[in-house]
């Protein structure tokens, strides 16, 4: 996924629906990984996977400055 956002970020400013089309395959498998729970766990457990998803490739962009800032 940083590999990805690296080359979007080396041509200019990564747009929403550019990082959305990063993001969205890379939570595929990470997502596949709740399919065996009752429904109603994978829902309550599906915002706390995202969120450190998120948290995980914000603090990897921050630690390697990836995308100019």
């Amino acid at each position: 996924m940083l590999d990805a956002y690296r080359i979007q970020a080396a041509a200019g400013p990564v747009t929403e629906q550019a990082l959305e089309g990063i993001l969205f395959p890379a939570a595929h498998p990470i997502v596949n990984i709740l399919a065996p729970y009752p429904a109603d766990q994978r829902a309550a457990l599906l915002p706390s996977v995202v969120c450190f998803m998120l948290a995980t490739f914000l603090e990897e962009l921050a630690g390697k400055n990836i995308g100019g800032g």
